[in-house]
């Protein structure tokens, strides 16, 4: 059995109006589209949809541990102890709240998240606290005490009123204290300053989230594993399971003439949903048609893929070797589902 489950959350795009006659030709991706099975989900995470695809489930009061599974790829060392993190953000006021912005909107050098974060670490010494750096994008902080909290991944909060996602729990009065004098830090940057200068967005808050120790075992079901998506490097990890990075087509998945149980995770779409850009959705998608969709159905036509399952936030839609012969199914295409 050759298998290839394909995870691409964001995949239908964003909450944005468009006509049937805007949307570029993708015969292959409207025919998987009409001769799939059809499974629907509601997802409100992509970070806890592939933990999920890991066998990592979250309980009500807890968070999944995705601080200590990413910073077991970005620290190249196994993690010790309880992490979160505490990714920098710009957090915008307007009309609908308090709106978080993550790095698909702004930049950062190394040089200077270290030095945001040396102005932070002054006010986090009397908790016995301090942040690490080892991404600009990245960062994490090392947890002595059960904090007794649940978090909000930041994929779920991005582009959105972050009042209803704060922390919650028994420790949530301390972290979110804790929140505030980091805000009042960075507002007083030198960084922050020079940014604003240069008409960059600064970064005036930190988005705590991922809160928990990192797992010490997770199932083996994937043959391997390929992504542009550091927490599935990590998972990966965890797990035993070979990885590589996401090649830019299809044709750069090894291994695809014996057995296997393969896991795609690709990280590109979801940007578009947060910020609703229609144009850059559009431009990946035709991409992507040449790329990825075009040959997995000529995969699937030559027999040279058993099956075929396409794990999106709203939906699992299932394929095999035998599904080009169901002419009974409806037509569709994207334009449908996303509508």
């Amino acid at each position: 059995m050759r298998s290839l489950t394909v995870y691409i959350s964001g995949l239908f795009g964003p909450d944005v109006a468009i006509h049937s006659d805007d949307f570029p030709n993708l015969p292959s991706l409207n025919w998987m589209l009409s001769k799939g099975n059809y499974q629907t989900l509601n997802s409100s995470s992509a970070s806890y949809d592939l933990c999920e695809l890991f066998g990592l489930t979250a309980k009500e009061e807890n968070d999944l541990p995705i601080a200590a599974i990413s910073r077991l790829i970005d620290d190249n060392q196994p993690s010790e102890g309880v992490w979160l993190r505490a990714d920098p953000v710009h957090i915008r006021a307007d009309r609908d709240g308090l709106i978080l912005i993550d790095n698909n909107q702004f930049t950062i050098s190394q040089h200077d998240a270290l030095a945001l974060a040396s102005d932070i670490n002054i006010i986090l010494k009397p908790y016995e606290l301090e942040l690490e750096v080892p991404d600009p994008y990245r960062w994490y902080l090392r947890i002595k005490d059960d904090l007794k909290i649940r978090t909000a991944p930041i994929d779920s909060v991005v582009g959105r009123d972050i009042l209803p996602f704060m922390p919650s729990g028994d420790g949530r009065s301390n972290l979110t204290q804790l929140m505030n004098d980091i805000q009042m830090t960075l507002h007083d940057s030198d960084v922050n300053k020079k940014r604003e200068q240069e008409k960059m967005l600064p970064i005036n808050s930190l988005w705590f989230w991922g809160y928990g120790a990192l797992p010490k075992f997770i199932d083996h079901q994937w043959s391997f594993i390929a992504s542009d998506e550091i927490l599935a490097e990590g998972l990966s990890m965890i797990a035993s399971t070979p990885f590589n990075d996401l090649p830019d087509k299809y044709s750069g998945i090894k291994d695809t003439n014996t057995n296997y149980n393969g896991l795609l995770v690709m990280n590109a779409f979801k940007k578009f949903i947060y910020y609703d850009d229609l144009e850059g959705w559009l431009e990946a998608l035709i991409i992507y048609e040449k790329n990825w969709f075009s040959p997995l159905r000529d995969a699937l036509k030559r027999r040279e893929l058993d099956q075929l399952n396409i794990k999106t936030d709203i939906n699992i839609i299932n394929l095999c070797k035998s599904s080009r012969y169901k002419i009974w199914k409806k037509q569709k295409n994207i334009y449908e589902i996303k509508q």
